[in-house]
């Protein structure tokens, strides 16, 4: 399924929510979820978009440079509105948009007056001040309304496209944290694992967002960047690692031991994977996210880290990496078929060390999908 007939469906679908008859916003997730097109240039350099989306189409504001690339994904399926100057040299009206405005606000005005009637209610998901006075100046007309819980209503459940995508993103990372763990070793170093992780996402067409590999008593920090220290016999080497697939996102995490693990840690392991356990046990439509907390944190606890404490135990996963809704206490939201939810159960401590399991799992009719399907086990890796 190509990024704008994804896109289309999640338009569809957010629509589905709401009786407004548009959607403007500036959040580059959103924009990408509305018409499928996220911008490199965003990610190096944030500067000005918003996309206007309607029911059957959408519009993008973007700058002259991103017009091309924006082009070829989103097709005939969203109007490309360009400002300031870039130089590409060759045929300027092979990009078939209106003629670049000078700035931002130019463009915003025009797109807005030429997509959009006179009248109507249009849901606002709007970040910067200026850009809302822009919006509200030109609909003066609309009634406007927030869009925020259409918006994470639309992108909790997944459609069958996303989860495709999602799927494909976590087995990739899984294979690539498989990879770089077969070179676990005395003498490697944390940055030649990190660097097979990341050779084996980009190579699967992923960007690394994060890929934490810590060993030692550096295991221990949270999200922290591989170093040079290189891995010592009995070491624990805990890595965590997410990318992103065609703007969908993974996350997952493994532990290993470089020889046969000291018995504390095999304890408090086993007393970690007791707590995901009870969480996948929970993972059904109707269960609340703080029934699944709760019963991870006392089986930690009881399996041997009886002062275990968490803020959360997993959370959700699509186009970002952290989602609605959070596996959290208190939080009485209950699951429903086609959530993906990335359910975790870490521990650090300094002076020792840190090891964690986190997998990914799509909640189905009658229990779950875990699409991490590599073992959750503690893997002991024998030493050369």
């Amino acid at each position: 399924m190509t990024a704008d007939t994804l896109a289309g469906a999640c338009r569809e679908r957010a629509f589905s929510f709401t009786d407004a008859d548009a959607i403007v916003t500036d959040n580059p997730d959103h924009i990408g979820y509305l018409c499928g097109y996220r911008s490199i240039l965003h990610d190096m350099a944030p500067y000005r978009q918003l996309l206007v989306a309607t029911r059957g189409r959408s519009a993008l504001v973007t700058g002259a440079s991103d017009a091309g690339a924006a082009q070829e994904v989103v097709g005939e399926s969203c109007r490309i509105w360009r400002y300031g100057t870039f130089f590409v040299y060759g045929d300027e009206d092979s990009v078939a948009t209106p003629p670049a405005h000078a700035d931002f606000g130019d463009a915003v005005l025009a797109a807005l007056e030429s997509e959009l009637p006179d009248k109507g209610s249009i849901l606002i998901d709007l970040d910067r001040a200026d850009t809302m006075a822009i919006v509200a100046q030109t609909l003066s007309n609309w009634r406007r309304l927030p869009a925020a819980s259409v918006l994470a209503r639309s992108r909790a459940v997944k459609l069958s496209g996303e989860l495709d995508r999602l799927r494909h993103a976590s087995r990739a990372t899984d294979a690539a944290i498989a990879s770089a763990s077969r070179m676990i070793r005395p003498g490697v170093t944390e940055l030649e694992l990190a660097a097979e992780i990341s050779r084996m996402i980009v190579g699967e067409g992923g960007v690394p967002r994060f890929v934490v590999v810590t060993s030692g008593e550096r295991s221990s920090l949270v999200d922290a960047f591989a170093t040079e220290r290189r891995i010592e016999q009995g070491d624990i080497v805990r890595i965590d690692v997410g990318g992103r697939f065609s703007g969908y996102h993974s996350d997952m995490a493994r532990s290993f031991c470089c020889g046969e693990p000291e018995p504390l840690a095999e304890q408090r392991y086993d007393a970690l994977l007791d707590g995901e356990q009870a969480e996948l046990n929970l993972i059904r439509p109707g269960a609340s996210a703080h029934d699944i907390f709760e019963a991870a944190v006392a089986a930690v606890r009881k399996g041997g880290i009886p002062d275990y404490r968490r803020n959360h135990c997993g959370h959700g996963i699509g186009i970002a990496s952290h989602e609605f809704p959070y596996i959290a206490s208190g939080n009485e939201t209950e699951l429903e078929a086609g959530m993906a939810l990335c359910l975790e159960t870490p521990y650090y401590e300094r002076g020792w060390g840190g090891m964690m399991v986190e997998d990914t799992v799509i909640v189905t009719n009658d229990g779950y999908e875990r699409i991490t399907p590599s073992s959750r086990a503690l893997r002991q890796i024998a030493s050369v």
